[in-house]
């Protein structure tokens, strides 16, 4: 939760920020030197140094994390194009795929009714004779065939 609120407060800070307050952090720590020369101030200079001192370090250190942060976001946004590319061709090969389907299944089902009909048409012949007729062997071969064989 800690790492959450860190990351939602100071990633919202602008980049430019971090090396401002290392700069003022320095001048502040030579202020510090110089105002250490006189006695009075004396006790405040020794307190302002070390955390002048520490303020330059922690947002120099806080300036090259922006910077990472930085370049990871523009990765992210680069990948996220990618993935939007890919998206939107996944989808035109998935329509390809759906229109394929749907013509080979009507062509089936088309070369299924023709070949059900034939039946019907010989059906007649074949029960007078209780032979099979020769036309029957052929509309049964042609029923067996892959009507979509050629369109491979």
């Amino acid at each position: 939760m800690f790492s959450w609120l860190l990351e939602q407060v100071l990633g919202n800070l602008p980049t430019w920020l971090w090396p401002t307050i290392a700069g003022g952090s320095a001048v502040v720590y030579f202020l510090a030197h110089i105002i250490g020369n006189f006695p009075n101030f004396k006790p405040y200079a020794l307190f302002i140094k070390p955390v002048a001192f520490v303020s330059i370090l922690g947002s120099v250190f806080m300036f090259g994390g922006a910077g990472v942060t930085d370049i990871l976001q523009a990765q992210i946004k680069e990948q996220e194009a990618k993935i939007a590319v890919a998206q939107q061709a996944s989808s035109d090969a998935n329509t390809n795929i759906q229109t394929k389907i749907v013509t080979k299944t009507k062509v089936i089902h088309d070369t299924q009714v023709v070949y059900q009909e034939k039946i019907k048409e010989v059906e007649k012949k074949i029960d007078a004779d209780c032979k099979i007729d020769p036309e029957a062997i052929t509309i049964l071969n042609g029923a067996a065939k892959n009507p979509l064989g050629a369109t491979k």
